[in-house]
């Protein structure tokens, strides 16, 4: 996967508002849609910047106005985020996040068998 720049939780909600339209999207429909943040035109403006910088957009232009894509589709960021937490944190190992979960007592006796019979569906599907 490409090499993408960290979101702010700004970004991030900007993004998930792009996501969640039919791209591509302009300044004025986002305007709109973040009317209750007061934001002008500057201020969005230099946040797709930095989301196009970043990685995350893409920028095209008809006639005078500026149609934002996503470059990513929100799964693909949530595989790309899980896959650097785990790396981060994890030494790249689920094993290790998921251990971290039961020793902390962050998984219940239902969690842990909701899991094991994922894995059996899983094992079943290869």
């Amino acid at each position: 996967m490409r090499n993408l720049g960290r979101l702010s939780e700004t970004e991030l909600e900007v993004m998930e508002v792009i996501w969640g339209l039919a791209p591509p999207v302009t300044v004025n429909q986002l305007l709109d849609i973040f009317e209750s943040k007061d934001w002008k035109t500057s201020t969005l403006s230099t946040i797709l910047k930095r989301l196009i910088e970043k990685g995350f957009l893409t920028k095209s232009m008809s006639g005078k106005v500026n149609y934002y894509d996503p470059a990513l589709t929100f799964s693909e960021y949530k595989k790309h985020e899980t896959k650097t937490f785990l790396s981060r944190l994890y030494n790249g190992k689920v094993k290790n996040f998921i251990a971290a979960l039961v020793d902390e007592d962050e998984l219940n006796q239902d969690d842990i068998a909701e899991l094991k019979e994922w894995f059996k569906r899983e094992e079943g599907k290869k």
